[in-house]
């Protein structure tokens, strides 16, 4: 890359994009200024009828700065209302759902991606300013044209281009499925009651001790039911990490 630019050189089949974009005018480069312990994840947006429509999972919010967080989105110049789905005070958890007509200089990441044909693989995050995307485009030219406009909206640090392994991370998922197939009954309760109740959640909702109050067996066969349970999923999922050489390197 050179510039600030996508260099385009031999076109794969599919191509990778991630990166972060310090959007400016947006209520997601000036959030962690206002709440600089809150953490938001784009569930999804859409436009309808010239609206933008979004929702937002907030975490690691308290519930005494919840009402002040939703007025402050709702204040917010690119947005029109803010309203609060759902709140988990134990998880520090909320859902709100905006709405927001950008009647601004800036429009949507979103908008910019799909009208190039890069779509999104996981819901965006949102860190110390940044929204942070992962998309797939079809060749270099949709990544470059999205990448340009990007720029025009806010600065873009690109983490990396590259060619995914599709059918290797189509067999991984493949082996993360069969592994949690595997999981005898017990394994997956246990499991699946740690995940619902926030233990794996930053920081923890609840400690061992606080799960095996919700069993039928002491704390030690709880963990042991975890250690085993984590053993299977993540030996199924190591594969997958080791990605392939990125195509592209960190710009602005």
């Amino acid at each position: 890359m050179r510039n600030g630019s996508l260099s385009h050189g031999k076109t794969p089949i599919m191509l990778e994009y991630t990166f972060s974009i310090k959007h400016r005018g947006c209520w997601t480069a000036s959030l962690n200024d206002a709440f600089p312990a809150v953490r938001a994840t784009i569930i999804y947006s859409y436009r309808l009828t010239g609206t933008s429509i979004t929702m937002v999972e907030l975490t690691r919010i308290e519930e005494g700065e919840l009402d002040e967080l939703v007025a402050w989105l709702e204040d917010h110049p690119v947005m029109n209302t803010s309203q609060l789905v759902s709140y988990d005070d134990r998880r520090q958890k909320a859902f709100v759902s905006l709405a927001g007509d950008y009647d601004t200089d800036t429009e949507p990441v979103l908008n910019v991606l799909l009208r190039n044909n890069c779509f999104p693989t996981i819901p965006a995050t949102v860190a110390r300013g940044r929204e942070h995307w992962s998309v797939l485009a079809s060749n270099h030219e949709q990544v470059s044209t999205a990448h340009d406009e990007l720029r025009q909206i806010g600065s873009v640090d690109v983490d990396s281009l590259r060619s995914p392994d599709l059918d290797g991370l189509l067999t991984g998922l493949t082996e993360v499925k069969e592994a949690v197939q595997d999981l005898s009954p017990r394994q997956l309760e246990v499991l699946s009651r740690a995940i619902e109740e926030g233990y794996y959640d930053s920081p923890r909702s609840c400690n061992i001790e606080e799960l095996a109050e919700l069993d039928s067996a002491n704390t030690s066969t709880v963990g042991e039911h975890l250690r085993r349970s984590e053993a299977k999923i993540l030996k199924a999922v190591a594969p997958m990490l080791d990605r392939p050489k990125e195509l592209g390197a960190r710009t602005n």
